[in-house]
């Protein structure tokens, strides 16, 4: 499913230094999906071009809309594979 980027999520994405190729890959093969809600759904995947960090991808599956994008240190601690 294609997806469309949140000012938001662009802006953190250059800021932290986020590839675009990098958040499509976490979300077409997540190593970890939790739906939140009905309105909100969490992607994570292992970057290992970048320290094998965990990326976080939040999502709105109802507006097709990625919202935010993130290195999530917790999940990385939890395994993020």
């Amino acid at each position: 499913m294609k997806y469309r980027y949140s000012l938001h999520a662009k802006e953190v994405m250059e800021n932290r230094n986020v590839k675009m190729e990098w958040v499509e890959r976490v979300l077409s093969s997540p190593s970890v999906k939790k739906s939140v809600s009905k309105d909100e759904i969490h992607f994570y995947g292992q970057i290992d071009e970048y320290e094998s960090r965990c990326l976080k991808a939040v999502v709105n599956p109802e507006k097709k809309v990625i919202v935010t994008v993130y290195f999530d240190r917790r999940m990385r601690k939890r395994g993020c594979k």
